[in-house]
């Protein structure tokens, strides 16, 4: 089989500097500091996208890690990453690449590869044990492995700026684990596997364009209506409210119903999750969040903030806000 490692940077490439933590090492610098791998036989080609950390990574960015994926004929893709976007990549990929059928794995490390008791080893050759894994019983789709466990990428959190284990599923069955057998660890899977419903609107453009006019905004007690009058005022695409548990949003004191509105007269689509990281957005099962489903806010249901953010994107462009709801609440890649 044929295996592709793509390297774009993040902490798994970093050494030190003046200036801090810096990506510098290439995609074949950081195999060697994973002996582990040196038996593996299967063909493998090393692409350095590019080196950035991660915080500098763009929606353009994303395509060009796709083309990478489409036009290189493999089995089966390693990506590696800086963990800060890492969720949020893995959600892109998870649809731009939603036709390939080919497993993707990225992996990062909380640590630089050089540091002694670095993850990054480890993170390595577990990517790439589950990405073989993935290619032998032809499991397509995207995921991360990190911390000796395979997560569905558009279900990926990251909860843990400094922890090894950095990264959790949410709402959602892990892909795999890696086990110990003997003085080594092997490639488990489980017996779930996202299911995949198609493509997108965007599908079967080479380069989709992504919206990034979204304005995100979290719900605080107290928060001034007119704060979010002066962001439908700045004319957003769309806005993604963060409400409290299901979905509240208040409406006694501060009535940020009026905004909302106005925004929704004007156009603007709103969309609403929940603050909390784990069970979804249901905002009609209290009055706090009926009132805003009533007067036509989408909910967000089971989608991470990572996977509705980058949903909306690509929808945007193609629909504008209409069918908006429909297309956003379908359930592509096991992301809703």
């Amino acid at each position: 089989m044929k295996f592709l490692l793509i390297s774009t940077g993040g902490t798994i490439a970093s050494v030190s500097s003046e200036k801090g933590l810096v990506p510098a090492l290439t995609g074949e610098q950081l195999l060697e500091f994973c002996p582990l791998l040196m038996g593996f036989e299967h063909d493998l080609e090393i692409t350095d996208l590019f080196s950035k950390d991660s915080s500098n990574i763009n929606p353009h960015d994303w395509l060009n890690m796709a083309k990478s994926v489409r036009s290189s004929g493999a089995d089966a893709v390693i990506l590696l990453h800086g963990t800060d976007t890492v969720a949020w990549t893995a959600a892109a990929l998870s649809y731009l690449l939603s036709d390939v059928e080919i497993p993707i794995v990225l992996t990062g490390s909380m640590m630089p590869p050089g540091e002694p008791g670095s993850d990054a080893p480890d993170n390595i050759f577990a990517a790439f044990q589950f990405a073989l894994q993935l290619a032998m019983y032809k499991r397509k789709g995207v995921s991360i492995a990190f911390a000796d466990t395979l997560i569905h990428g558009p279900k990926t959190a990251k909860i843990d700026s400094r922890r090894k284990k950095a990264f959790v599923s949410v709402d959602y069955p892990i892909l795999g684990e890696m086990m110990d057998k003997g003085s080594h660890k092997v490639a488990w899977l489980t017996p779930h596997f996202p299911k995949f419903q198609g493509g997108g609107p965007w599908s079967g453009t080479p380069e989709p364009e992504l919206e990034t006019n979204i304005a995100l905004v979290p719900i605080f007690p107290g928060m001034k209506a007119a704060w979010l009058d002066a962001v439908t005022a700045a004319a957003p695409k769309a806005v993604v409210l963060e409400g409290f548990g299901l979905g509240g949003v208040p409406y006694m004191g501060e009535n940020l119903l009026g905004p909302i509105k106005n925004g929704l007269s004007s156009g603007i689509p709103f969309i609403l999750r929940s603050q909390s990281p784990f069970g979804g957005t249901d905002a009609s099962i209290y009055e706090v969040g009926r009132k805003a489903v009533d007067l036509g806010v989408i909910s967000a249901q089971g989608m991470t903030r990572e996977a509705l953010l980058v949903k909306l994107m690509l929808l945007l462009p193609v629909l504008g806000g209409k069918n908006l709801k429909e297309s956003l609440c379908f359930n592509l890649c096991d992301d809703v």
